[in-house]
């Protein structure tokens, strides 16, 4: 299960309980890897994708921010 953390808003990887509620065992963070997939796919729809999930709908869009100084 991939889930983020409430606490925190870090992204983590791992095998859950039964009721789905809670991570056994070890979790991984997977934030910066999770983040960088987004940027590639949003990349590959020149800046702008969508999610759809049952009746709700996300519109994804990035853009590069400039350099301090330019």
């Amino acid at each position: 299960m991939i889930a983020t953390s409430p606490l925190t808003g870090r992204i983590f990887s791992g095998r859950v309980n039964k009721d789905r509620t809670a991570f056994i065992g070890k979790k991984q963070d997977v934030t910066s890897e999770v983040l960088k997939a987004i940027i590639e796919k949003a990349e590959f729809h020149n800046g702008t994708f969508e999610i759809q999930g049952g009746d709700r709908k996300w519109t994804v869009s990035i853009e590069q921010a400039l350099k301090e100084g330019t």
